[in-house]
């Protein structure tokens, strides 16, 4: 080979290399599947050794607008893992007890707010924002749990996203959070 032949293949191999590299000063907005959600925190309450249930909390932010959508958990944590959230129900306005034949609301019987915990389809993640998964908010609900869960025990929780596909996470036992 000639000087001119070896100097061309020089020069078209570091243009290959060069179009298949990245540049940093591009990425700005396009952050990596992997970067698009952090979550921090993640960890459980210990449970009672009759508990049926127990729960998860962490903070999760996305990148970019996207949903947690599905929880899982191994069958030998809990049989169901689902999201959940706790609110008030009832306003303290007159009620009507139907529980009883004839037994009927009277003048200044009022409902006491009960706090409930139910499932939901999908919790938004808004773009840039922390999104709590807390006590007496939004959590994981893990039911049918085989045994108690118990103070330093880990486990893995996979979260599913509506954009952002699946990501597992390290949860840790705790009397309290982190």
């Amino acid at each position: 080979m000639n000087r001119r032949t070896i100097t061309s293949l020089a020069c078209g191999a570091a243009l290959v290399l060069a179009a298949c590299g990245s540049d940093s000063s591009d990425s700005a907005g396009t952050a990596a599947p992997a970067d698009a959600i952090v979550i921090a925190g993640a960890w459980a309450r210990t449970s009672p050794l009759m508990a049926t249930a127990g729960a998860v909390y962490m903070t999760v932010t996305s990148a970019t607008n996207d949903a947690l959508i599905g929880v899982a958990v191994d069958a030998g944590i809990a049989r169901t893992a689902e999201i959940h959230e706790t609110r008030m129900v009832g306003d303290g306005s007159m009620t009507e007890d139907t529980d009883m034949p004839g037994d009927t609301a009277m003048p200044g019987d009022t409902a006491a707010p009960v706090m409930e915990m139910v499932p939901v389809a999908s919790l938004t993640l808004p773009a840039g924002t922390p999104v709590a998964l807390e006590p007496g908010g939004y959590h994981i609900m893990l039911l049918d749990l085989p045994t108690a869960l118990e103070l330093g025990q880990t486990f893995t929780v996979t979260l599913r996203f509506e954009n952002a596909g699946t990501r597992e996470v390290t949860v840790t036992v705790a009397d309290e959070a982190p």
